[in-house]
């Protein structure tokens, strides 16, 4: 049985720094290689500063578990996107590494003091096997990327955030002209545009998957969040929604049908003269759109052969 005594905020910081540096321990390790041949687990950082701390952390109370839970589901959650960007989780998926990553916690608050190693990778190996299973779940096209004999991925899937001005240079976006209010879907951990729009006085708006929440950013994905009729001036979206919808067209077994709904709710989420600004383009449905409707307009990439695209709503869709 456990005490309910919140620890400190610096033994919660110091705990979080070293699990930064476990996540750094595991970074681009292939989740789903055979156990036999993976050298995912615990590093030994994190071993000795579980033996040296773990009285004091079986302190820990309730609400100090929820919010290592929920830091530990938003860590692993940026992480896997970082290894690759057209992973998808949605608040199921979420919730449900969140639990993860409790029972994780109640089971390494259960060992018996002094640690022993074994009871450590013991742990570790059950993690391991639990984050192969609710990913397999959660992305089941992963497990068909990824080889099962080789401990370690290929690449990382870089996933950078622009600069504002980039993104407004590349999308050739007139301040002068933007309409309010707008919305940024996957504005990035930053929001850099969010904030330079708002800095200048603009109501704008930001969701992505892994931005810290405030009154003006949320936590989301652009399938979960509501997209209200009417509602947007502008909608900007660089190398996110069309980046993935080009993904799952292309991917033998994607998911595109969800993704065109979505497109056409994005659309109706416009008001009569709002715009679209989107890259990269998509000309596979885009070819559909009623031209009395949207105007499509294509803008070359500077100094590549891709271009992004400009969408403004000419009437109301019914």
């Amino acid at each position: 049985m456990y005490l309910s005594i919140s620890i400190s905020y610096e033994t919660m910081e110091e705990l979080k720094r070293h699990l930064n540096q476990q996540f750094l321990y595991n970074k681009l390790k292939n989740v789903f290689c055979n156990e036999s041949l993976s050298d995912f687990g615990f590093s030994p950082a994190i071993k000795d500063y579980l033996k040296s701390n773990l009285q004091s952390l079986k302190q820990m109370s309730v609400k100090d578990e929820e919010t290592l839970g929920d830091y530990l589901a938003d860590k692993a959650i940026a992480s896997f996107s970082q290894a690759n960007q057209f992973y998808h989780f949605d608040s199921f998926d979420r919730e449900r590494l969140r639990r993860l990553y409790k029972g994780l916690l109640s089971r390494l608050r259960g060992i018996p003091v002094p640690v022993e190693d074994e009871a450590l990778e013991a742990i570790a190996k059950q993690h391991y096997r639990s984050l192969q299973s609710w990913l397999k779940q959660s992305n089941p096209f992963a497990k068909l990327l990824y080889k099962n004999s080789e401990p370690y991925l290929d690449q990382e899937v870089v996933c950078a955030e622009y600069t504002a001005q980039a993104q407004l240079e590349l999308l050739n976006i007139n301040l002068a002209v933007l309409q309010e209010p707008v919305l940024d879907l996957g504005c990035g951990s930053q929001a850099f545009l969010v904030k330079l729009l708002r800095s200048m006085g603009v109501e704008a708006y930001g969701i992505d998957r892994n931005v810290t929440p405030t009154e003006y950013l949320l936590q989301s994905d652009w399938f979960e969040f509501d997209l209200v009729p009417e509602r947007w001036g502008t909608i900007i979206s660089n190398l996110g929604f069309s980046n993935h919808f080009q993904h799952h067209h292309l991917r033998a077994g994607g998911d595109y049908t969800r993704y065109a709904r979505r497109f056409m709710e994005i659309l109706q989420s416009m008001k009569v003269g709002g715009t679209f600004y989107y890259a990269p383009d998509l000309p596979f449905i885009e070819q559909y759109l009623d031209a009395s409707t949207f105007d499509v307009q294509k803008i070359a990439v500077q100094d590549t052969p891709y271009f992004a695209s400009k969408i403004l709503k000419l009437q109301k869709t019914f």
